[in-house]
């Protein structure tokens, strides 16, 4: 992953407006803006509050406040222009109303916000992206330890460091957000809930919530963000504690969710597992359209569906999140291209659960089909059931491998490699994708023979097989345009890949 560095600006409200102080925030940085508030009343996480920036280009953002302890309540905010900002604060308690302040978004190294573009991800302002979402084991194997342990921690700082230098992940997942103690999450500490436990719905832990921001803070340090799940199910269902569809409770929860976590570039938001047992196709598309009206920068917007978690795809949703347990076939991922909007594949493949009877290998292979077909997102999960930390790392390496492929040996922009398996003449177990005439990656699942038609060009090519085993290359004579080459992979019985680049 590229490295960024990582800027998160924290000053009293005083300095806001005293002449001798110039403010200046990296663009995709987390700008946070306390304020004192001595005579609020009632629950102050309802106490209604938000900040409206306007930026160098005249467009304004509203972004919500929130109450974060000893009578403080926050702005979170995300500069997404460079040049100057102004911001006033609006509220119904006269102590946060009216505030105005102004600063200057400087350039940063942070890569852009991760965003639709038609049906591909990009990365705003720059090129195609294929997202890896990764759930950050931990080596004692605590389900709950990456998201419930401090920042500072050994155990979060080498998940951190995994995820990133191993993984090459763009998201981490984290499960859901809305978790409590009870049934498979019984022996979760109170550092890995949202809520003060026995108050459900109506007091926000904000321990937990401080250490996610920093978690997210160091993610995005490394050029990684999250994929939000709101809700789980069984147990889990947020109405067996008082969050029911549409209720006061539940659209706290929403708001202290926009409030605290919307300020980084690589957001995804979605529902739930199991979403359509427990909330109606109409609730999911007022979801959808409450998350695209008060996130000021509209993250992709999703909600699972498929597989066996019913649900529907939200008529305003800007992303489709689709299940399934077991591996997509080619088809299968073509299809999904079809669609105006990218794709996620958001039902965590786990190879420590007897669901879907994931293997590493199967690891492997999947990322290539995806990547191939379109690039869409996808989530190998290693932290459900007994963690073996050997594994992890075989198939964190393999992950790695197949990201780090796209990222520094591709040439073309991912949007334009479109899957053209019409070019295949001969072979088995074969998918190819493509810039006609200027790049061309051939996934050999099994190895062997592969003849490729390249009658539509005359250019020379050179050309390579990588494994995605070992990360390793192979370097094979140009090869001339004009007919179909036949190809021979190093081995036979194995998976390789097969890159052809335009000759200078």
């Amino acid at each position: 992953m590229k490295k960024v560095m990582l800027f998160t600006v924290l000053f009293s409200f005083l300095s806001l407006t005293g002449c001798a102080n110039r403010l200046e925030v990296g663009q995709w940085s987390r700008l946070a803006l306390p304020f004192q508030n001595e005579s609020w009343s009632g629950n102050p996480f309802d106490l209604e509050f938000t900040g409206h920036f306007t930026g160098p280009s005249g467009r304004t953002l509203t972004q919500l406040g929130f109450y974060a302890g000893e009578n403080t309540w926050k702005i979170y905010f995300m500069p997404d222009e460079t040049g100057q900002w102004t911001f006033r604060t609006e509220s119904s308690d006269p102590d946060l109303d009216g505030n105005t302040g102004s600063f200057l978004c400087t350039a940063s190294d942070i890569t852009g916000e991760l965003i639709p573009d038609g049906n591909r991800w990009a990365f705003k302002g720059d090129g195609g992206a294929f997202p890896v979402i990764w759930s950050p084991p931990v080596r004692d194997g605590a389900q709950w330890g990456f998201r419930g342990r401090d920042v500072s921690d050994p155990e979060v700082k080498e998940a951190l460091r995994f995820a990133d230098e191993v993984v090459g992940a763009d998201l981490l997942g984290f499960g859901a957000v809305l978790i409590k103690p009870v049934g498979w999450a019984a022996e979760w500490p109170q550092s890995a809930v949202p809520y003060v436990i026995g108050k459900e719905g109506d007091t926000f832990y904000l321990p937990f919530w401080d250490q996610l921001n920093a978690k997210l803070d160091s993610a995005r340090e490394r050029g990684m963000g999250a994929y939000l799940m709101l809700y789980s199910d069984d147990e889990q269902t947020p109405d067996h504690f008082g969050v029911t569809p549409r209720s006061d409770k539940e659209r706290r929860f929403f708001r202290y969710v926009i409030a605290r976590l919307a300020c980084y570039p690589n957001i995804l938001w979605d529902t739930g597992i199991d979403i359509g047992e427990y909330r109606s196709k109409a609730w999911i598309d007022w979801y959808a359209e409450w998350f695209r009206a008060h996130d000021p920068w509209e993250h992709p917007v999703g909600s699972r569906t498929g597989g066996g978690s019913g649900g529907s795809m939200p008529a305003a949703g800007t992303y489709y999140s689709t299940g399934g347990a077991y591996i997509p076939s080619r088809a299968d991922l073509l299809r999904y291209l079809q669609l105006t909007v990218p794709v996620a594949h958001t039902d965590h493949w786990r190879p420590f659960i007897s669901r879907g009877n994931w293997t590493n290998d199967k690891i492997r292979v999947v990322h290539w089909r995806c990547a191939l077909s379109g690039f869409q997102a996808l989530y190998p999960d290693y932290n459900q059931g007994e963690v073996l930390w050997d594994q992890v790392e075989t198939g964190g390496k393999y992950i790695g491998y197949a990201t780090r492929f796209f990222d520094e040996m591709v040439r073309s922009d991912l949007r334009d490699l479109k899957p053209h398996d019409e070019l295949i003449a001969g072979g088995d177990s074969l998918i190819v994708a493509a810039s006609p005439g200027r790049e061309y990656v051939l996934y050999d699942q099994d190895g062997g023979q592969a003849d490729l038609d390249l009658r539509g060009t005359a250019r020379v090519f050179n050309g390579l097989w990588y494994n995605p085993r070992t990360g390793a290359t192979q370097e094979i004579p140009l090869v001339n345009g004009g007919g179909v080459v036949r190809f021979t992979s190093p081995t036979s019985g194995s998976d390789w890949v097969l890159l052809l680049q335009e000759a200078p």
